[in-house]
């Protein structure tokens, strides 16, 4: 069966991390209520219980306006917009959320084994099928100028699940904020920021990235572990809080950068402009777009955006294929109206229903990613 001899872009959307334990944006809001309620040892306390005071006072307003105060997205946005008519409140709540979203985040789980803290089983396993994708599809092609180009991963989560997998296999990759690296490595390329990336409060230096590792450098984990335990994955609240800024040299001084998944993402404002640029670029050498666990909610214009400016240049484009467990006819409408009527009617946007991560990383990845035709089952 004929290979894939041209660059594959890899979106991955919240459905990716939810089996580590990083809540979808519907339901991300209500596990970080009960973690509130549940841990008396929360770092950002405060942050939690003024953002649940906010949000249970404004229920109220629900009498009159149909809105899902369940949805980080939406609440993320009525800050947002209370920030911009210049509210001090606004600013206050906008701030608390973000505390919100990383403490929540660091209840993403890792296992220990065999002496060492083990990567999720399924994120290593879709970077060792992406390692071996992209050495196939080198060994197929007779390139005579230029390094070779390895696919590309863009997405959308603040956690550092996939960034742990990459290094736990000492696999070369560029997040692309700052200089290029080796053209001759993986670029991963996430939109909304990191839990690893950070901005130091006290002298606000350029970006800096912190190794996405369970442990501070220089700690070490409890003796007292059992193999198979799991552990919280606490990057922001005991890794960022115990990394000294590499300007100032001091600890507890390092602030994620998180961009908000809200309609107004002022990324020129933020030193994530270069890796959107990337993205760009990227989707617009791109043979294939395989799209997983992303719902391309209306309100994201701003991928939107993205993607067209990156495919009005890119004469190559094959297919793009979106793998999601919603098989529900408005779910596709929604990729539908930003895919051109071309793309659909010769069959290049394709569905793989039904599928979660699991499945496709361990049944589909291969053949999808791999070869121009497959069963579509």
């Amino acid at each position: 069966m004929p290979q894939i001899v041209g660059k594959t872009i890899y979106v991955l959307g919240a459905g990716c991390s939810h089996h580590t334990g990083a809540p979808l944006l519907r339901d991300f809001l209500v596990k970080a209520r009960l973690l509130m309620e549940s841990e008396k040892e929360l770092v950002y306390k405060e942050s939690f219980v003024r953002i649940f005071k906010w949000i249970d006072n404004l229920r109220s307003a629900s009498y009159y306006v149909e809105f899902d105060l369940d949805n980080l997205e939406h609440i993320f946005s009525l800050a947002d917009m209370l920030r911009q008519i210049g509210s001090e409140e606004g600013e206050r709540y906008f701030s608390d959320l973000r505390y919100v979203v990383m403490e929540t985040l660091d209840r993403c789980q890792l296992r220990w084994e065999g002496q060492r803290i083990q990567p999720d089983n399924l994120y290593d396993r879709f970077v060792q099928n992406l390692r071996e994708l992209n050495k196939q599809r080198r060994d197929k092609i007779t390139q005579t100028q230029g390094a070779f180009e390895r696919d590309t991963i863009i997405t959308f989560n603040y956690d550092v699940m996939l960034d742990y997998a990459i290094r736990f296999q000492t696999t070369s990759f560029d997040y692309c904020l700052g200089a290029p690296q080796s053209p001759d490595c993986f670029k991963l390329l996430k939109l909304h920021g990191s839990t690893s990336w950070a901005i130091c409060r006290k002298c606000t230096t350029s970006p800096q990235i912190v190794k996405a590792s369970p442990i501070p450098e220089g700690f070490s984990v409890s003796p007292f572990l059992d193999d198979g335990q799991q552990i919280n994955f606490k990057m922001v609240t005991d890794v960022l809080k115990n990394t000294p800024c590499s300007n100032c040299k001091e600890k507890d001084v390092l602030e994620p950068i998180l961009i908000p998944p809200t309609w107004s993402k002022a990324i020129e404002k933020t030193p994530l402009v270069k890796v959107w640029e990337t993205a760009v670029n990227e989707i617009m050498n791109a043979f294939q777009i395989i799209v997983i666990g992303y719902s391309m909610p209306p309100t994201d214009t701003f991928f939107q955006y993205l993607l067209t400016l990156g495919l009005a240049s890119n004469a190559k484009l094959n297919r793009v294929v979106v793998v999601n467990k919603d098989n529900s006819e408005d779910f596709k409408g929604r990729y539908e109206k930003v895919f051109a009527r071309s793309l659909r009617d010769r069959g290049r946007l394709r569905f793989l229903d039904n599928i979660i991560f699991a499945n496709y990383v361990t049944q589909r990845m291969m053949d999808v990613g791999g070869k121009l035709e497959w069963v579509h089952e």
